[in-house]
């Protein structure tokens, strides 16, 4: 596994790299737009190019984008659906020309409509997204379940890559929502990982690495730091040293000022 952490954008997007490679990451994740705005200006030729002059210090695949939270495609309030569909357009066209491979993105909520009307929604919104020439991968996250959330379990993901007739999906795994929607990692962590990739195989890109501050089955998304939360530092050791994970992206998303320590904590963790 490949240990990396979401950075922050402030400054620049290409500081998210900077500061990826001052908190010794082999993997970042970063917002390719401001979060939580709807429309934003153009990537100038200058961004860019700042950005593409330190991406390739990480390698062609070892960088993902993440979706502003704002987005929405399983709402079944129209205006909702529209503005997300044209936000996700917006944010996968900054991912290619940035070369970005991957881009995370939460499936949605249906509110009361519905789990089976919210994923015919993702469905359709996908298959519009990616009628134009798109090249980066959306990778469907996992989530803790609240707010009725798609995506609390395996098979809804397996649903919507099913359904959809794009072929550029994928997965991200997400610890502590998963254990927040009753994975229990601790006890069920290898038939949880080998569901996980008999059903999504080499779509499987990315894995948020996050301890939780919530017991099993809570539908609570709230972090914690690596080893300070339910999940302690086993479940995490075997995570990092699991060769059927080699090249997927472990990217660390806890409440920490700065990745420095976290990373270097998981590397004290793997064997050999």
């Amino acid at each position: 596994m490949r240990i990396g952490a979401h950075e922050s954008v402030s400054g620049g997007i290409y500081r998210a790299l900077e500061r990826a490679l001052e908190d010794g990451c082999q993997a970042a994740q970063l917002f390719v737009t401001v979060p939580n705005r709807w429309y934003q200006a153009p990537l100038t030729d200058k961004e860019i190019e700042q950005y593409r002059a330190l991406s390739s210090s990480f390698g062609e695949d070892a960088v993902t984008a993440h979706a502003t939270s704002l987005i929405n495609l399983a709402s079944p309030k129209e205006d909702v659906r529209k503005r997300s569909i044209a936000c996700l357009k917006d944010e996968l066209s900054r991912c290619d020309a940035l070369g970005i491979p991957y881009y995370v993105l939460h499936p949605g909520s249906p509110l009361d409509s519905g789990c089976d009307a919210g994923i015919k929604r993702i469905v359709d919104g996908l298959n519009e997204v990616y009628k134009g020439d798109v090249g980066a991968i959306t990778l469907l996250e996992t989530t803790s379940g609240g707010g009725n959330t798609i995506g609390r379990k395996l098979e809804e993901l397996s649903e919507i890559i099913d359904k959809a007739v794009e072929s550029k999906l994928g997965v991200c795994l997400d610890s502590c929502h998963m254990f927040s929607a009753g994975y229990d990692l601790l006890t069920m962590y290898n038939t949880i990982i080998n569901d996980a990739l008999t059903r999504f195989g080499d779509k499987l890109k990315v894995f948020h690495i996050n301890d939780t501050k919530h017991p099993l089955a809570s539908g609570k998304d709230r972090h914690e730091l690596i080893g300070k939360g339910f999940l302690g530092l086993d479940f995490f050791s075997a995570l990092v040293n699991d060769r059927r994970l080699k090249d997927v992206l472990g990217i660390l998303e806890t409440p920490a000022e700065r990745y420095i320590d976290e990373i270097k904590l998981l590397q004290s963790l793997i064997k050999g």
